[in-house]
This record gives C-alpha cells, structure tokens and sequence, in this order.
C-alpha cells in the first residue's frame, strides 16, 4: 500500500516504464516504432490495505495488435531482465517529483489529497517524506521493487476493439 517501505521504488519503477514520454513503453511503442498513440504503466495504490494493482495499457491501430502486445511484453522482460540505468533513474526522478509538485499545485487535486489525509491522519508532512525517499532512491532499490512485484506470468491481457484498440495487462 502506499504506506509500505517499497512504495516509492516500485512508483518510480511503474513511472520509468510506462510513465511519461521518456518511459521505456512510451519510447519504443510511441516513438520508434508508431505503433501505439497513448501508452502507459501505473500502480493504483491501495490507502487502507497491501494489495495494490499494476496496470499498463496502450491506444493503437487493431492491426497493430500483434506487434504492440509483443514489444510491450518485451519492454516488461527487459526492465526486469536489464533494470534501469542510472540516466534514466536521475531523469525519472526528476519527472516524477515534478510531477508530484505540480499535482499538489492543482486546486482539485490538493483538495483530494487533504481530504484523503485527514482520513488517514497525515498531514502534507507525508507528501514531503515520499519526494525525499524517491529523490534518495538508488538503481538497485528501483530495480530490487521492479523485480519483486511486477510477475508477468501473473499479468492478464485485455484487449477492447472499436476503431481503436486498447491493451490492458493487470495482474
């Protein structure tokens, strides 16, 4: 949950991924290969319990299919396979705790997130412990979470068609 001690490894694994335009699924569905027109990983962070979820989707073309499920599965077995470099965990970390200060600056999302602290007896205090622990994360630790919790034989496919596509992997 996103109290337990991996929790800032495994949002900047998730992040560097699939998180943004510099992610790994990003770069190669989006950007080498055009296959993909939105692609993306996420965790969706339990507040109340240890069982959090692991989503990574794309938007493509239906005959594109084949081809993004297959580099999708292997961007997943290279992160865990190769882990991250330490380029990409010094440009993850600066993304996502960007990405965070701008989410605490955004009126509706503060709102949520005061009211989601007050619930569970934080204060901003929290958010502040979190970007000092992804800022301190090492390679290793990034790639130790990967690798712990991320379990491809475990993930599901989904595929939804209209004149688009969109592939789902949950675990």
């Amino acid at each position: 949950k996103d109290g337990d001690e991996d929790y800032p490894a495994l949002m900047l694994a998730s992040h560097l991924l699939g998180g943004g335009g510099s992610s790994r699924l990003w770069q190669r569905l989006r950007e080498r290969e055009g296959l993909s027109y939105d692609v993306y990983a996420t965790v969706g962070w339990s507040l109340y319990e240890r069982h959090s979820w692991w989503v990574g989707g794309a938007i493509f073309a239906p005959a594109n299919r084949a081809k993004v499920e297959a580099a999708f599965k292997e961007e997943i077995a290279r992160a865990l396979k190769d882990g991250f470099s330490a380029k990409e965990l010094a440009e993850g970390k600066r993304a996502l705790l960007n990405a965070r200060r701008l989410g605490r600056a955004q009126d509706a999302n503060l709102a949520a997130a005061w009211a989601r602290y007050l619930e569970l007896g934080r204060s901003f205090a929290y958010s502040a412990q979190v970007d000092a622990r992804i800022a301190a994360l090492t390679v290793e630790q990034v790639n130790a979470a990967l690798r712990k919790y991320l379990d491809p034989s475990r993930l599901v496919l989904g595929v939804a068609t209209a004149d688009i596509a969109r592939l789902f992997l949950v675990p």
